[in-house]
């Protein structure tokens, strides 16, 4: 594009540094294109999936590499794989689900499968990247931009993709600063939508440049201490058990009620269903269509303080008759 010279001001951004950066280091338009830039470099034929996960991967690896084949594998009650032993030229793509393992329970999994592990951190953002292995990670579930994705380490490395633009699906994240998310959710889906049948890309110079602004410290510790204070009130009667905490994409609540997600989003403490695919799939285990149906992942992002937590604490006990 020819350099322009004169007429008004665009918005403007301070300079800084990507989160992630390096050799090994791309930045890509979204978490599902990062596990297919991952997985054209791995070079496998054969990759595990769990049950247990978001349609639009697999859709996105049939699309994308339709030559590797798909295997699935169960998980258990501390969403590690179950009974996976890989041959030559396969590989597993783990999920770190909700952000909440710990650094040694990953390391413990990167030793167990080596380098033929694809770690989905794109629900744990500040997870330390583990080297000889490939990882993924999302900018989009941690921050306020509209793409944006990390493929780290491992054999990763440069090619050539499409840069992605976003300046034409941002208006959702404007309108939501002054009237609140739920006023455009109609646009956030249409950029969901978008999102699902872009391609791979390469991240948009202005999420880049969003995310050059971003305090990242400062959301890693209020997502550390919203965990902390929201787990202080729902511990005793939370089927999942925390050991310590962890800056997650949410809070994952398990409770024995198929009513609960529609009560919390009644009182606007918005809870998404996660891959209810999974409910439906006569081939997954009890206990995956159990977390597909029942758990709800409570939000724990930057926005809030130990004093929403705790409301949000006292909602849920509230609808559950525990309080």
């Amino acid at each position: 594009m020819m350099k322009e010279y004169g007429g008004y001001l665009p918005i403007e951004f301070a300079s800084g540094t990507p989160y992630y950066s390096g050799e090994h280091v791309v930045a890509l338009n979204s978490g599902r294109y990062a596990i297919a830039y991952a997985l054209k470099q791995l070079k496998w034929d054969v990759i595990y999936l769990p049950f247990y996960i978001c349609a639009t991967v697999e859709e996105t690896i049939r699309k994308e590499l339709p030559r590797i084949q798909i295997r699935y594998y169960h998980i258990n009650q501390q969403f590690l794989p179950e009974s996976v032993s890989l041959k030559e030229k396969e590989g597993i793509l783990w999920v770190n689900y909700f952000g909440i393992q710990s650094d040694q329970i990953i390391q413990d999994m990167v030793q167990q499968y080596d380098s033929r592990i694809l770690i989905d951190n794109t629900q744990s953002f500040f997870s330390t990247p583990q080297n000889n292995v490939c990882q993924v990670y999302s900018c989009r579930k941690f921050f306020g931009v509209s793409d944006g994705a990390y493929a780290v380490g491992g054999q990763i490395c440069q090619q050539p993709v499409p840069v992605s633009t976003s300046s034409l699906y941002t208006s959702h994240l404007l309108q939501s600063y002054e009237y609140g998310t739920n006023y455009s959710y109609t646009l956030n889906k249409e950029n969901e939508e978008r999102l699902g049948s872009c391609g791979i890309q390469a991240m948009s110079s202005l999420t880049s440049a969003m995310l050059n602004v971003v305090d990242y410290e400062h959301v890693r510790q209020k997502r550390m201490e919203n965990m902390k204070a929201l787990h202080e009130v729902l511990a005793p009667v939370n089927e999942i058990s925390l050991t310590e905490f962890r800056p997650a994409l949410y809070y994952p609540f398990l409770y024995s009620s198929d009513t609960l997600r529609k009560e919390l989003i009644q009182k606007k403490i918005y809870v998404p269903q996660l891959w209810s695919e999974t409910a439906e799939n006569l081939d997954s285990s009890t206990w995956e269509q159990y977390l597909s149906n029942c758990i709800c992942p409570l939000p724990v992002d930057q926005r809030y303080d130990a004093e929403d937590m705790r409301e949000i604490g006292r909602q849920v006990l509230t609808l559950i008759g525990k309080l």
